[in-house]
């Protein structure tokens, strides 16, 4: 959350004000890194963003949130910066399961080409997660360009896409 508003700053201070107004109405204020909130105010709020500011912009905030992780910025090729935003999706959920929180789950499906999922209860709306994974390869493989394809889901999927480059 504290992520999300400060990367919504970056996007635009009208975006950030409207997002905090947004965590507002659900009852979250003045956020904490410390703190543990309601996962489901958390993601409707979310997608109420979603709603009311666009997908692109949503997809810039996480774009901003990646470009200021240092755990993923220390990664020198994509799949280890990818294997590092999966991992932090676990730790930021408090009794993390599968079922609860879903999982980011990636797979090189050819050269410079990684089809990335959220699985089982992933909640988030796929336009935070295509930005954040987009500016994940960005940041680690210098790849020049990085699209993303839409693609269809698989099994327990809940959203996902390619990124080629």
């Amino acid at each position: 959350m504290v992520a999300f508003l400060a990367s919504a700053g970056e996007v635009s201070p009208v975006f950030e004000k409207k997002a905090r107004e947004t965590f507002n109405n659900y009852g979250i204020t003045d956020p904490d890194e410390s703190a543990w909130y309601d996962n489901q105010d958390f993601t409707d709020a979310l997608f109420e963003i979603v709603d009311k500011a666009g997908e692109k912009t949503v997809q810039q905030a996480g774009r901003e949130m990646t470009r200021v992780n240092d755990e993923i910025l220390a990664e020198d090729n994509a799949e280890d910066g990818l294997a590092v935003l999966a991992e932090q999706h676990e730790a930021v959920h408090k009794n993390f399961t599968v079922e609860s929180a879903g999982r980011v789950a990636y797979e090189e499906v050819e050269p410079n080409a990684y089809r990335v999922s959220g699985t089982g209860g992933y909640k988030y709306p796929e336009a935070l997660l295509r930005g954040s994974a987009k500016e994940t390869v960005v940041q680690t493989s210098d790849p020049g360009q990085v699209r993303i394809e839409d693609t269809d889901t698989r099994g327990d999927e809940v959203v996902a896409f390619v990124l080629r480059w």
